[in-house]
């Protein structure tokens, strides 16, 4: 199992993505969130496929009907991502707590 947290400071929310290889080589997708909109998302993903995080077009990770209830900047659907990488191997999870945290910064912004 491969675990990321998000920590949304724009909205003051807080997210937990589990990611478990299941039995038929799909992915079982766990979101625990104290968001209504990104639990909407999570009762819609709850499983996904190797094509999903493999390649960004037609991804159910990213499909419009699914992540209708996000906004834009959300960043559930890339720690999904994330998540499925590290479980699948494609993302070293030693890499990532050596990096520790990625960022954005804003040019310009107090």
């Amino acid at each position: 199992m491969a675990k990321v947290e998000v920590n949304m400071k724009t909205c003051s929310k807080h997210h937990v993505i589990e990611v478990t290889m299941n039995d038929e080589g799909n992915l079982d997708v766990k979101i625990t969130t104290d968001c209504k909109h990104v639990q909407e998302y999570a009762d819609k993903l709850k499983v996904i496929t190797m094509d999903d995080v493999t390649s960004f077009a037609g991804s159910k990770v990213e499909d419009p009907d699914i992540r209708a209830t996000l906004s834009v900047p959300c960043l559930v659907p890339n720690a999904v991502f994330d998540a499925a990488w590290i479980e699948i191997g494609m993302l070293s999870k030693n890499l990532c707590n050596k990096v520790h945290n990625n960022e954005i910064i804003l040019d310009g912004q107090d």
